[in-house]
């Protein structure tokens, strides 16, 4: 048995070698003939990237047909020869990522030594392939007005692309939100010069972002995607950068914007305050061209190409909360001020003790009041405001910065005339503080994201019409999430020392817990610090070959990625839930037996519920992906040209590496236990089998007070603890 596990595994990686697809290469086609249209067979067609030097060829067929596959996009010129016929060449062709080009010849009868020189032209409509997509490059990204310069907003330009704004500030971390064609957004595909782009969670934001100083150009392709493009079912958006040439040039650029040229806002001239400190500058710099040693190493300037660009955002700014806090009264019990018309609660609000009479002067007595209850109310600040704003009492400012790098590396290499390999690397480094995380200014979130993608492609011609390419490429979405560890920020500040469900394991054993009393503001000490870090390593190659009017392309490729999670169980939407791991307490006025007003509870020690989390697990998970595909354009006239493929997709489930956590397992499936459901509803009928049949948890004892809620009817001892 094990040795044909290993001659499985064996296989696998042998499959893995040979395959991928969705390089962002392209092709450049067309038809060569005489003066009277007949067919030029055996005609020699070059095409030389007029930045890097680098020449193509190919030879027309007996139907006058030629094909230069795998091309990387650039600016062409593109030259026939035969005998008998003077040169024909046409410059300045630009040839686009993903999108075929035909360029036709019509020679004329003469010399070899004679040239027919053709300016060439932009295509307006798009003949050669059924994809539907869009282009953006060039001008279109020097002169388009992106509000944070982030180039995947360029695909709002796409018919069919919904969600997001052109005008939206956005310079960091996002896939758009966008619905390509009715996809969701978490079914589109973003690629760094190959590399993935969407982190494995799929949750709203990218894998680092692109300069736009750097990028040659963006791709947006929307429906009818050939068989090779695959992975994701929606949309993709492939993302170009720029590579060097046989010359040398650079930049320098610098964007900026500042609180002299800001308007204020409503809230801060109602409070009396001045426009909010804010400076944004966004400026970098880049350089390319040739590497040679002048004489003696690379003297045509035609073998070894950089491009090394870099992008810094300096973003300084203030962020403000309006809340409503506890008076100095409430914490020590005196409810009095709710005995007259007040800015915290509609109308008099009296408060009534566990039999149902009111409290004297609305005092909660001293021996019924909670400890712990009053120490949860002195977390709060005192108010500031001398005239509320609505029920608001308390107003904070904080500064709130953030700063992000971007480098982008190009290496091109052209060992041989037959071989050319590209590497591409994209770091990304971004920390943002956010100072109101815990509802005040208790403790700031450090929000810390250095990302990478990088991907090396090596395109080998081995004959006239055969054409291979390999790709590999790595992409790692790293999140450290932390809180500054302030006196503040510590529950033993305020006395608060209830005992915990589940003492063990607590990442900040004295971090606050969450408090949510009906008519007042909340905090929280937050679901952090975490941390998680997902990988994606793919392989791949394609390979072309031409025959006759015939373009078959055929390849695959292999993924493994995962998601290397120190996160928390998030049970907020569950009614009584929390995100914090040392405990969250909810007050209602409607409590049974409560004094009728939420905050008054609290000083009771009468909480409507409370959650905690326990340990957090470290999940290694990992999964799989195997795709295959074979496609032919077959161009049967100048104006017909069929493409038909296949694909074939093959996706396992993420698992986790320690075992840690649940999954289905064919194994231990019994028949005999299956679910009935219902054959028209589709839901499970009761009592018709065992639902977790097939699932493996790891341990045991899950119980209502294991997965970290304890309801009201079951939180007596808890009561006493709390109190």
């Amino acid at each position: 048995m094990n040795s044909v596990n290993s001659l499985r595994k064996v296989a696998l990686l042998l499959t893995a070698a040979v395959c991928f697809a969705q390089s962002d290469s392209t092709s450049i086609n067309g038809t060569i003939s005489d003066p009277t249209g007949a067919a030029i067979s055996a005609a020699k067609v070059s095409a030389r990237n007029q930045n890097t030097g680098v020449v193509r060829e190919a030879v027309t067929s007996s139907a006058g047909t030629y094909v230069i596959p795998s091309l990387p996009s650039g600016v062409y010129s593109i030259t026939v020869e035969f005998a008998g016929f003077k040169k024909f060449e046409t410059k300045n062709n630009k040839i686009d990522a993903n999108l075929p080009a035909t360029i036709n010849a019509t020679m004329q009868i003469g010399s070899l030594t004679e040239t027919v020189e053709v300016q060439a032209t932009v295509n307006a409509i798009q003949t050669e392939t059924a994809t539907l997509g869009k282009l953006v490059e060039g001008k279109q990204l020097s002169d388009l007005q992106l509000n944070g310069r982030n180039p995947i907003f360029l695909a709002l330009l796409k018919p069919g692309v919904r969600g997001g704004s052109l005008a939206g500030f956005s310079f960091d971390l996002t896939s758009g939100g966008f619905n390509i064609n009715g996809s969701r957004s978490q079914d589109n595909l973003i690629t760094y010069d190959g590399a993935v782009g969407i982190r494995t969670r799929s949750n709203g934001t990218s894998i680092g972002s692109a300069d736009l100083d750097s990028v040659q150009e963006v791709q947006i392709l929307t429906a009818n995607f050939s068989a090779e493009y695959g992975r994701a079912g929606g949309g993709q958006i492939r993302i170009i950068t720029k590579s060097g040439g046989q010359q040398f040039h650079g930049a320098v650029f610098e964007n900026l914007r500042n609180s002299a040229l800001n308007a204020n806002s409503w809230t801060n001239r109602r409070n009396g305050v001045l426009i909010p400190s804010e400076k944004f500058n966004q400026f970098g710099f880049n350089i390319n061209g040739p590497f040679y040693i002048p004489g003696k190493w690379n003297k045509d300037k035609s073998k070894v190409f950089f491009y090394f660009g870099q992008e810094y955002v300096r973003r300084r700014q203030v962020s403000s909360g309006l809340r409503t806090v506890p008076t100095p009264k409430m914490k020590t019990g005196d409810f009095s001020e709710l005995l007259s018309t007040n800015t915290f609660l509609a109308g008099i609000r009296p408060i009534k003790d566990p039999s149902g009479i009111p409290y004297p002067n609305n005092i909660i007595p001293p021996s019924q009041t909670s400890p712990n209850g009053l120490a949860l109310m002195r977390v709060f600040p005192d108010p500031n405001l001398a005239t509320p704003q609505g029920s608001s009492n308390w107003y904070g400012l904080q500064s709130a910065p953030t700063d992000q790098r971007k480098d982008t590396i190009s290496l091109d290499i052209n060992p041989t005339d037959k071989d050319q390999v590209k590497f591409r690397g994209s770091l990304f480094h971004y920390v943002d503080v956010n100072p109101f995380q815990t509802g005040f200014l208790i403790s700031s979130r450090i929000f810390n994201r250095p990302n990478q993608t990088a991907s090396v492609n090596w395109t080998r011609t081995i004959n006239a019409t055969t054409v291979n390419e390999t790709m590999i490429s790595a992409s790692r979405d790293q999140v450290f999430i932390g809180m500054q560890d302030t006196p503040a920020f510590d529950r033993t500040k305020y006395g608060i020392n209830y005992a915990y469900i589940f003492p063990d394991g607590k990442d900040r054993q004295n971090k606050l817990p969450e408090f949510d009393a009906t008519g007042f503001s909340g905090y929280s000490g937050s679901p952090y610090p975490s941390s998680s870090t997902g990988p994606i390593y793919n392989i791949s190659n394609n390979t072309t070959k031409v025959k006759g009017t015939h373009t078959i392309k055929f390849g695959g490729m292999f993924e493994r990625a995962g998601q290397n999670d120190y996160d928390q169980i998030n049970i907020s939407g569950v009614p009584g839930g929390t995100t914090d791991q040392n405990g969250g307490f909810q007050f209602r006025d409607a409590r049974a037996g409560g004094t009728g007003v939420a905050l008054a509870d609290a000083a009771a020690g009468l909480f409507n519920s409370y959650a905690e989390i326990g340990r957090r697990a470290f999940t290694p998970y990992r999964g799989h992906m195997v795709e295959f595909y074979g496609q032919d354009a077959w161009k049967v006239s100048d104006k017909l040209k069929f493409e038909y493929g296949i694909r074939y997709t093959l996706i396992q489930p993420y698992y986790s590496l320690w075992r840690n956590m649940s999954v289905f397992d064919p194994s231990v499936y019994d028949k005999s236990k299956a679910v009935k459901v219902d054959p028209i509803s589709g839901n499970p009928l009761p009592g018709g089998g065992d639902p977790y049949n097939g699932v493996v948890i790891p341990g045991s004892g899950w119980t209502d007070a294991a997965k970290g809620r304890v309801p009201l009817a079951d939180s007596g001892e808890l009561n006493r603890l709390f109190r």
